[in-house]
């Protein structure tokens, strides 16, 4: 047999590959000759493993000194290749100040915008979130329909609440009602000063309120302040209005006049961003004073709005499953078929509710799509310029790039270079666009009515939502340019050939994007200021100019109305006067009624009134009579219809008039007249069957009559509303006189489309402006590199308008096929958006024709004012320079 081999033992060579990183060949041919000399003695000595060991121990502490050398290596050269790109960044910024200016101004613009419009979208969708149970907190809706007529109340009966959690305790933690006779203001007063006023926002609200939201109290304790009658909590600022600097707490106020409260704690102001704003809360079990046991026993009145904390959210679906049985159980027989009880998420009422008896006004989603994309086109249209000038610029820095390419530099140093430039340009202009949000924002928060702070701006989700957007746009804006500079032959450059940038066709690309996305807004904002004067037209079928409006439910008229109303009609300018039961042309009750022909009753929507309610509001009579106080039986027996119940009813106006109604079992009345149709809902809404029915008991003024309405001449307005308010202390001197004028509350049923044509009017505005500002900064380069052709043909005669022709025909080309590309989609965006009105405008063509005349002008006489400046210019100096 033959000698065995023994395999030679070796140091470990992963260790050894750390001195070739860290160690020059030299360095590394001296330390591995003293390092495999030491292995071999120890290896002799102590055995392989210890020989490893310690060998491996012999590299880290050579290591050591190398690395740190490494380490402060790389660290100098990063500090030295920021401080070039910093230098090499301001040298630029100086040569091209101009095109600098023009680059952060625009960004700056355009991340004014979004930051404004992130500002308002956050608060939007930060609605009701304070709530710790906002997730699982839901509020009962019913839904009361037949043929098509009813009502989508938010709001439904006494009995609602306390039945559901004591039904399903299993399924539901907690539960709360609020409560305010659904009356446009109730009434407070201290009876040490005697300061009274009518309050709009005081609800009567159960003491498991804190069990459901989390409202901040300040003094009291919240866990008991509600259980017992006659007790109240004000929030801080309605402490202040009634007590001053001095403490309420254990004092009285006395509400509606007759009710002593006591004020058993002091609230936080309700926060801004809940979806019903709050100035009190009065003690649930107070409703006794004011409301029959009997009337809350029956689940047919629904003034109450309820609110449901379940044990998990994970239980919705197996409440909602049990609504059904619920609603056979409790509610009366003739109403189940009609009804359907739903939960509606606490965090979807702001954005997502619009239905009848909603305590307050919410807002839109649809809006919050359209600020959305606003915010986001005017940044694009600002990243665009960025790109398009960068590109625009990129011979201006050929040169240096194949110098930098020639002395070795990689096309990703370059690329880092650039981008680092991007993103320094991006840097500046979001310090320039916080300043501008910082000036801004308490105007914004006046037109906007929000109360976002300053603090906003230092909160956390803020500041990651600027410097990811700072980020990306100085990533997406710069590295285009980045690889358009970057790429570019050194030999080429440096042999002074010509040089054809790489961008031209791309940024012809984003001006035709720029200018068509313009287009859009100017014509989106055409379009909205349009709707808008159709919804606050005067074409309601009603006269609402000069009708002063005063709240008087659960006031002491009832009694006195008729004596009031004559007193009232002996002044000079006021010319009639009557009651309603809601603001004609904003809001209806709904009621049931069983006309000729119907085989049950159906919820119509009503208006309950008194006489002279269509000579008030100037409406015509087109079929039969109006109520008439010669008529007695009016009350009743008869009624007043509008046209759109005739025609549901498959009669004429004229065969409407006698067709009955059942008022009861035993009793008929009869329909007496046809009224012209009329709004009396708000354009949000197309108009509908209508039931005007008259109310003469003096209790209708505790439930169903809201609103004196007087119709004056308008000579003298001042005179009259004094006058008015003469007459009213002399029968209800403990009751504050208020009122408001119709057009002017109408009006504000459309708030939300206000505010978006005017903010689309000013984001449309500055987004061609930031448009502008890139095609200014365009026209002024391609002026300067077309300088020398501007020169000769100076020189061979050329005129003025035709170099403004030369010049400014390349521009007005993208622009008109940017009206090609976006007059499609700019017409079926547009029309989606109004689709969702009842009234709407047509979408015609002459809001593109506006838009396409702006546009043109504007791009126009920008580049035409670059023209004129290379026309002015002596062609000796140009062509001497070049």
């Amino acid at each position: 047999m033959g000698a065995k081999t023994t395999k030679a033992i070796e140091p470990p060579k992963w260790a050894n590959r750390f001195l070739e990183w860290f160690c020059s060949a030299d360095q590394l041919e001296i330390l591995q000759g003293d390092l495999y000399e030491t292995f071999q003695f120890r290896l002799a000595k102590s055995g392989p493993l210890r020989a490893r060991l310690l060998f491996i121990k012999d590299v880290f502490d050579l290591m050591r000194p190398f690395a740190f050398k490494r380490k402060r290596s790389y660290s100098s050269n990063n500090r030295a290749m920021l401080k070039n790109y910093f230098k090499i960044s301001y040298r630029n910024f100086l040569s091209q100040k101009i095109y600098s200016l023009i680059n952060i101004s625009g960004l700056a613009i355009g991340l004014a915008c979004f930051l404004l419009i992130y500002l308002y979208v956050q608060d939007e969708l930060s609605y009701d979130s304070m709530h710790s149970k906002a997730d699982r907190t839901y509020r009962v809706l019913e839904l009361f329909e037949s043929d098509g007529v009813g009502e989508h109340s938010a709001s439904n009966p006494f009995g609602v609440g306390p039945t559901l959690i004591n039904d399903y305790p299993h399924l539901i933690e907690s539960m709360v009602r609020l409560f305010n006779f659904q009356a446009p203001v109730l009434s407070l007063k201290n009876p040490e000063n005697n300061r009274e006023f009518n309050e709009s926002r005081l609800f009567l609200a159960d003491s498991t309120l804190f069990d459901v939201f989390d409202f901040e109290m300040l003094v009291g304790n919240k866990e008991t302040a509600l259980d017992g009658p006659n007790s109240i909590i004000l929030t801080e600022s309605l402490a202040y209005k009634y007590f001053g600097d001095d403490d309420p707490l254990g004092k009285q106020l006395i509400f509606q006049g007759e009710q002593p409260l006591l004020v058993n704690g002091i609230m936080a102001d309700a926060p801004l961003n809940s979806h019903f704003q709050f100035d009190a809360m009065i003690s649930y079990s107070t409703i006794k004073h004011f409301v029959p046991a009997s009337w809350m026993a029956r689940f047919y009145w629904n003034p109450n709005w309820t609110y449901i904390t379940l044990h998990d959210n994970s239980l919705k679906a197996e409440l909602e499953t049990q609504l059904i049985p619920y609603k056979d159980k409790y509610f009366p027989e003739d109403k189940r078929e009609h009804i359907s009880l739903q939960l509606q998420p606490l965090l979807d009422i702001h954005l997502h509710s619009n239905l009848d008896y909603e305590i307050q006004a919410n807002g839109s989603a649809s809006n919050i799509y359209v600020f959305s994309t606003i915010a986001l086109f005017v940044l694009f249209i600002a990243s665009i310029n960025f790109i398009n000038l960068s590109t625009a610029r990129a011979t201006k820095r050929a040169k240096e790039v194949g110098i930098r390419k020639t002395l070795g530099s990689k096309k990703s140093q370059l690329v880092k270079q650039f981008i680092f430039e991007s993103l320094l340009y991006t840097f500046s202009a979001m310090l320039l666009a916080i300043l501008a949000v910082l000036l801004i924002l308490p105007f914004f928060n006046v037109f906007t009515e929000k109360a976002i702070t300053l603090v906003t701006l230092l909160d956390i989700q803020f500041i990651i939502a600027a410097l990811v957007t700072m980020v990306s746009v100085g990533l997406i804006s710069g590295i285009y340019p980045a690889l358009v500079l970057s790429s570019f032959d050194p030999v080429k450059v440096l042999k002074g050939g010509h040089l054809k940038s790489k961008g031209f066709s791309f940024r012809k690309v984003l001006v035709t994007i720029q200018f068509a996305i313009s287009i859009l807004l100017i014509v989106g904002t055409i379009m909205a200021v349009k709707q808008l004067d159709l919804l606050q037209d005067n074409n309601l079928g009603f006269d609402k100019e000069q009708v002063i409006m005063v709240p008087i439910m659960r006031t002491p008229i009832g009694e006195n109305f008729e004596t009031i109303r004559q007193e009232m009609l002996k002044l000079k300018d006021i010319q009639y006067v009557t009651a309603v039961e809601e603001i004609v042309g904003a809001k209806n009750q709904v009621g049931m009624y069983h006309f000729e022909g119907m085989e049950v009753g159906q919820p119509f929507p009503r208006l309950s009134m008194r006489h002279d309610f269509l000579e008030t509001f100037g409406m015509e009579l087109i079929s039969g009579r109006n109520y008439s106080e010669d008529f007695e039986t009016d009350d009743e027996e008869a009624l007043l219809i509008n046209e759109t119940l005739a025609r549901q009813m498959g009669w004429t106006n004229e065969e409407a008039i006698g067709k009955y109604h059942l008022r009861s079992r035993d009793r008929r009345g009869k329909v007496v007249g046809v009224v012209k149709d009329f709004n009396y809902a708000s354009k949000h809404q197309p108009i509908s069957s209508l039931v005007m029915d008259l109310s003469l008991s003096p209790s209708s003024f505790r439930l169903f009559i809201k609103y004196m309405a007087i119709r004056v001449s308008g000579q003298n307005i001042n005179e009259s509303l004094g006058e008015l308010e003469r007459v009213w202390k002399d029968f209800i001197p403990d009751r504050p006189f208020q009122y408001f004028f119709l057009d002017s509350r109408l009006a504000e049923s459309y708030k939300a489309e206000e505010k978006l044509s005017l903010l689309t009017a000013i984001f449309a505005g500055l987004a061609i402006l930031v448009a502008c500002l890139g095609l200014f900064g365009l026209a002024t380069f391609t002026t300067e590199q077309r300088s020398k052709e501007i020169g000769i043909r100076k020189v061979l005669g050329i005129k003025g308008g035709q170099i403004i022709g030369l010049l400014s025909k390349d521009f007005m080309r993208l622009i008109l096929l940017a009206i090609l590309i976006t007059v499609p989609a700019t017409y079926f965006l547009v029309n989606s958006w109004l689709d969702g009105f009842a009234y709407r405008v047509s979408l015609e063509i002459m809001p593109f024709v506006i838009a396409t005349i702006t546009v043109l002008t504007i791009a126009f006489v920008t580049v035409a004012y670059q023209a004129l400046r290379a026309v002015s210019i002596n062609p000796v100096r140009i062509l001497k320079d070049e």
